[in-house]
């Protein structure tokens, strides 16, 4: 049986102290480029593997962090965990993903085997209905939390996430400079901070410039649903001209379900989406959206864990990333 390479085997092979090889497994910039090279490249011809379990003994740490997110139906999540993955890998952490389904009991089944695997700390976008004395929970176990996308309590714990509000604000001025008067708004059902955020932004945004509530719809947040949903909006008394929908999936299912109907996105009625996915240039036609930056969103929620980790006692923390507007045919606009 083939032994295992140690740090003192690189060492010898690299011609460098054992230290200096430590600093480069745990990407130390205090290793010259050129140093840091050769004893990656010795690395690679060993065939070494960092012990992560040694270290973990050492530390005291597992070494893993806990993300929880709300569905998968919603490619936000896959980028968002995207962003999250990048920063804690460059620490040198694991990344244990899971699905609540927006159930809170789930999510408390979920966060107990967390604390059973040891997890450093946690990431949560919290399910709807979840109780806000869960946080106190975690505060007890002393699991450091950091709350992103949806959020209980008022600033108990740091926070990362978009302003959804500015978002929806820049997606009806657009569609009000486009001469629309009167528009709706596709919702998710479920009650959360984040359509508490969109709708207050959409009624905002309405009373600023003068528009006209065209009503509001909504729809569960799967294909079908979002597809179903055309039927209630084009059975609104209000007759609106423009749509602008919670998220990108919703907006894709409304567009299916008004051709459909045989009535053309982005000639007969506007649609809107919020997050800009990579989806949103593959919907026909292509779609009108708000970037909210999801990898950025997951890479501030995980700075923020490691800040916290690092240093327990920092004060609350909040990230909240700015929106773009990207313009696309799906608002009536024509792109050459």
């Amino acid at each position: 049986m083939r032994s295992k390479v140690t740090l003192e085997d690189v060492a010898q092979g690299a011609g460098v102290s054992r230290a200096t090889v430590s600093l480069v497994v745990r990407k130390s910039p205090l290793v010259a480029e050129k140093t840091r090279l050769k004893v990656e490249r010795v690395m690679a011809d060993l065939d070494y593997v960092h012990d992560l379990g040694a270290a973990r003994m050492r530390s005291k740490s597992s070494r893993t962090i806990g993300v929880v997110v709300p569905n998968l139906v919603n490619s936000f999540f896959t980028e968002f965990l995207s962003g999250v993955e990048q920063v804690m890998g460059e620490g040198d952490r694991v990344v244990l993903l899971a699905n609540s389904h927006d159930d809170p009991l789930r999510q408390d089944e979920i966060l107990h085997r967390f604390r059973g695997h040891g997890v450093d700390g946690v990431i949560l976008c919290p399910a709807q209905g979840t109780d806000p004395g869960l946080l106190d929970r975690l505060h007890h176990w002393d699991l450091p939390v950091v709350q992103s996308l949806r959020e209980i309590g008022e600033n108990a714990t740091d926070f990362a996430g978009g302003d959804y509000a500015e978002g929806v604000g820049l997606a009806v001025r657009h569609l009000v400079a486009l001469g629309h008067r009167r528009v709706a708004f596709l919702s998710v059902t479920a009650r959360t901070s984040a359509r508490k955020e969109r709708l207050l932004g959409f009624t905002r945004a309405l009373a600023q410039t003068d528009a006209e509530d065209g009503g509001i719809v909504e729809a569960e947040l799967s294909w079908e649903g979002a597809f179903q949903s055309a039927e209630k909006v084009l059975q609104l008394a209000s007759r609106p001209t423009a749509v602008l929908c919670f998220n990108d999936v919703l907006a894709a299912g409304l567009m299916a379900g008004l051709r459909r109907a045989g009535r053309v996105p982005g000639q007969d009625i506007a649609v809107i989406g919020l997050d800009d996915l990579p989806l949103a240039q593959l919907t026909f036609p292509p779609l009108t959206s708000v970037a909210m930056w999801p990898d950025q969103i997951g890479a501030s929620a995980a700075g923020l864990l490691a800040r916290r980790l690092a240093h327990p006692d920092v004060p609350v923390q909040r990230s909240i990333l700015v929106p773009a507007l990207k313009i696309r045919e799906s608002s009536g606009v024509q792109i050459n």
